[in-house]
């Protein structure tokens, strides 16, 4: 019984997992405000973006265009 939970945990976990680089957004930083708060810089497009994420939702606080 406790292999079949810790395999079904494994597959959970595994299936749960964001990936980070796949796609054309990439979170580049990530800084902790507070609990459930966040800032986040995003490339995206050609472009950084500077995103403020809360419980409530996500505002977008700032673009630039990427130095190459």
């Amino acid at each position: 019984m406790t292999a079949l939970v810790a395999d079904w945990r494994a597959k959970v976990a595994g299936a749960l997992k964001w990936p980070r680089d796949s796609g054309p957004a990439r979170v580049v930083q990530a800084l902790p405000l507070g609990p459930g708060s966040r800032l986040l810089v995003v490339e995206f497009g050609g472009r950084q973006l500077l995103i403020g994420q809360a419980r409530t939702g996500l505002v977008r606080l700032g673009e630039t265009e990427m130095q190459l």
